[in-house]
């Protein structure tokens, strides 16, 4: 192992539709400078750990050959969700290992904040960590609910949120990071036995609360590197940061 690397496994989502982008190529191959958007998660993510997952969609498939070298492929039939698409991999992942799960759609992540996320999950003695960003018009990520305190609740999907927690400026930038063994503890509470229900991966921070585990979120310094690219108009978002 290289001596920069740390012992943790990523596994990178990459199966989802893509809809919002309006495009017949699929959306994680849509350039952000002169690098489709997965190559950038992928490169970055090598520099952190040689142990990577790709979860990617059939109409991936004829893109991704050039990266087989860096990561295990896994195909995921019908995406119903970020929970459904971990569970995927599950053959996969290893329960020794710290795993962190990111996103194809993250074209400004860097090796320098993922390392960060991982230590924040080992000092704090997290069972589980979410990336969290400021942003003032929270637009459509997930919020951060606390309490009083300003302990970590639990997740809520833009779409299932209600007007008072739209309001929240503390934001999910969905990417996550699990001490060994979490996932194959918690992931399978996450899932649904209704055919076509989204399953999230986000209820995962609630049902460790729940069974009394610590969970935490680490506030990235730079919110720009942590973007997801759902929509044209955030391409030219993603490509305006990064010039």
């Amino acid at each position: 192992m290289n001596k920069s690397q740390i012992n943790c496994q990523i596994v990178i989502l990459a199966a989802g539709n893509g809809t919002r982008m309006k495009s017949a190529l699929p959306k994680v191959m849509h350039l952000v400078g002169d690098k489709p958007m997965i190559e950038r998660v992928i490169n970055n993510c090598a520099l952190v750990t040689d142990d990577l997952i790709l979860v990617h969609s059939q109409q991936l498939i004829k893109y991704i050959t050039p990266y087989k070298h860096k990561c295990k492929f896994v195909l995921q039939s019908n995406p119903l969700g970020t929970a459904h698409a971990v569970d995927a991999a599950k053959e996969l992942i290893a329960n020794s290992k710290i795993v962190t799960v990111i996103y194809g759609d993250n074209p400004l992540i860097t090796h320098t904040l993922i390392r960060q996320l991982v230590n924040h999950l080992n000092n704090t003695n997290s069972a589980a960590v979410t990336l969290s960003f400021k942003r003032e018009d929270g637009a459509q990520y997930g919020r951060i609910v606390t309490d009083s305190d300003g302990n970590f609740l639990r997740i809520v999907e833009f779409k299932c949120a209600n007007e008072a927690e739209k309001k929240i400026t503390l934001c999910n930038s969905g990417i996550m990071t699990f001490a060994p063994g979490i996932l194959a503890k918690y992931l399978p509470l996450c899932l649904h036995p209704e055919k076509n229900k989204e399953q999230y991966l986000t209820d995962i921070i609630e049902i460790c609360q729940k069974n009394n585990e610590k969970v935490s979120y680490f506030l990235a310094p730079n919110q720009h590197e942590v973007i997801g690219v759902n929509t044209k108009e955030e391409l030219i978002e993603a490509n305006n940061i990064l010039q």
